[in-house]
C-alpha cells in the first residue's frame, strides 16, 4: 500500500515533535493543587497544658473540646474564629498556711476561650501533596463558666481566687490535610497565654510573699485535632 508524501510529511513532523519536546508527548501531573472550597468548620479535640501560676490556684489544663469556623480572604492569608472549652479542676490555696500545706481542696473549672485569629499558608490558595502548613496568630476573651466552689468558702473572701475574664493570645503552627475536596483533617501545635488575678489577700505584709503582682501572665500549649468541611 502506497502512502501519499503530504501524509508521510505530516506523520514525520508529529513524530518529530515528540522527540524534539517531550512535554508536548506526555502530561506531567503537578504536586500543587489549587484550593476551590473558600470556607471551613468544624469540631477540634485536643489536650492543653497550662502553668497554674506562682501559687498554683490557676486552672490546670486537660481534655480540649471545641469547633472553629474560617474563610480564605486573600492568597495566603484567611481568618477563622475558634471556641475553645477546658473542663478541668484548679487547687483552691490558703495563703495562711505553711508552704507545702496551702492547698485546702479542689474547684472545677470550664475553662473557656473565644478568639479570631490570622492563618498563613506556606502554599497559599494551593495545597502540595494534598497538604498545607501554615502558622496562626490571634487573640480574644478567656473565663471560666464554673458554678462557685464548695471549698473556696474555706478562706477568707480576700484569699479567694476567682478567674473573671482575660485576655487570651494565641500562636501557633500546623498542617492541614485535604482527604478531598469536602473534608480536611487539620492538627494544631499552639501556644496560649491568659493572665490570672491574685488575690489581695496573698499582697498582705504579714504573709509575707515578696513582690506579690495584681495580676500574672501564664502561658500554655495546646495540642489539637480538627476534621473541617469545606464548602
Amino acid at each position: 500500500m502506497r502512502i501519499s508524501a503530504p501524509v508521510c510529511l505530516v506523520l514525520g513532523t508529529a513524530a518529530l515533535s515528540g522527540i524534539l519536546n517531550p512535554a508536548a508527548a506526555q502530561s506531567i501531573p503537578s504536586p500543587y493543587q489549587h484550593i476551590e472550597a473558600g470556607s471551613e468548620a468544624g469540631p477540634f479535640v485536643g489536650y492543653a497544658s497550662v502553668n497554674t501560676g506562682r501559687f498554683g490556684y490557676g486552672p490546670r489544663g486537660g481534655l480540649l473540646l471545641g469547633a472553629r469556623w474560617g474563610i480564605e480572604v486573600a492568597g495566603p492569608i484567611s481568618f477563622e474564629t475558634v471556641v475553645g472549652v477546658i473542663p478541668g479542676t484548679r487547687d483552691v490555696i490558703n495563703p495562711g498556711r505553711a508552704e507545702g500545706d496551702r492547698k485546702v481542696g479542689e474547684a472545677d473549672v470550664l475553662m473557656t476561650s473565644v478568639d479570631a485569629r490570622f492563618k498563613f499558608s506556606f502554599t497559599g490558595r494551593r495545597t502540595w501533596h494534598s497538604i498545607s502548613p501554615f502558622l496562626v496568630f490571634g487573640g480574644g476573651l478567656a473565663f471560666d463558666l464554673a458554678p462557685d466552689a464548695v471549698d473556696d468558702e474555706l478562706l477568707d473572701p480576700a484569699d479567694r481566687f476567682e478567674y473573671g475574664t482575660s485576655f487570651h493570645g494565641i500562636m501557633g503552627a500546623g498542617t492541614r490535610w485535604w482527604i478531598n475536596e469536602r473534608l480536611t483533617l487539620r492538627g494544631d501545635a499552639a501556644f496560649q497565654l491568659w493572665r490570672l488575678d491574685t488575690p489581695p489577700g496573698f499582697a498582705t505584709p504579714e504573709r509575707g510573699f515578696p513582690s506579690v503582682e495584681e495580676k500574672e501572665w501564664v502561658s500554655g500549649l495546646r495540642l489539637s485535632m480538627s476534621a473541617l468541611i469545606r464548602w
